[in-house]
């Protein structure tokens, strides 16, 4: 009777040490796991990687440098930028910067005097593909000198242009003389058309374009160039006189 009882005290202790050991050993496994997954870096699992924006295309215009990759020229075609050449070198500068850009760039191009003419002539702008770029510069090759300078209706046609674009970086740049002369309409006389065309401006400028400025034979002209330094202080960008 003793040697049975003393057998099963041992045959229970053996198995509960058993039991134990192999308790001890899933606890060991486990802990091993989970210091594994906690030894991860925290985004380990997934990254949440932003795609980088393009860089801009960068275009050298009248010595300044301009970056974006929408980009809107608006020029002044009256008399007095035919006088000394100034219609034709504006005509170089854009036909320079179009040839140019790349095919992922939206560009237009405006010409203003008492009326205005743009390419396209839908308003709407085009990608600078190899087409796209050759028919632009045999327009802008054919355009003409006009008569009367009606700037407003030339800013407002560019900005159309860029409020129509896709692109991120949008630019419109200005060159003329600062005047708002003939059948422009307003009242004031040119000083009330030029504080008109500011408030209008400022208006349609909803998308926050920068608009830059050139002013070319402004010698005496200071109406006209406080005009142009505001257009372009108001939206961003920046006035250049060409003597």
């Amino acid at each position: 009777m003793k040697m049975s009882l003393r057998f099963l005290l041992c045959a229970l202790f053996c198995c509960g040490a058993l039991t134990f050991s192999a308790v001890l050993s899933a606890q060991d496994v486990g802990s091993v796991g989970t210091k594994d997954n906690l030894d991860l870096p925290v985004d380990a699992v997934g990254e949440n990687v932003t795609e980088e924006e393009d860089a801009p295309e960068v275009v050298i215009f009248y010595g300044q440098q301009l970056e974006g990759d929408g980009f809107f020229y608006t020029v002044d075609r009256s008399g007095s930028m035919q006088d000394r050449g100034e219609l034709a070198r504006a005509k170089q500068e854009i036909a320079r910067n179009i040839q140019e850009f790349s095919d992922r760039t939206e560009f237009g191009v405006v010409f203003f005097d008492s009326g205005v003419i743009r390419y396209p002539s839908t308003g709407r702008p085009i990608e600078a593909n190899a087409g796209m770029k050759s028919a632009a510069l045999s327009w802008i090759a054919a355009v003409g000198g006009g008569s009367g300078s009606c700037c407003q209706q030339g800013i407002l046609a560019a900005l159309q242009f860029a409020n129509f674009s896709s692109a991120q970086r949008k630019v419109v740049c200005y060159v003329g003389d600062g005047g708002g002369t003939g059948p422009c309409g307003g009242t004031g006389g040119e000083s009330g058309y030029l504080n008109q065309t500011l408030q209008r401006v400022a208006q349609q400028n909803y998308q926050r374009v920068t608009i830059n400025t050139i002013g070319v034979m402004m010698s005496g002209r200071g109406m006209q160039e406080t005009f142009l330094r505001n257009i372009a202080r108001g939206n961003g960008g920046t006035y250049k006189r060409i003597n």
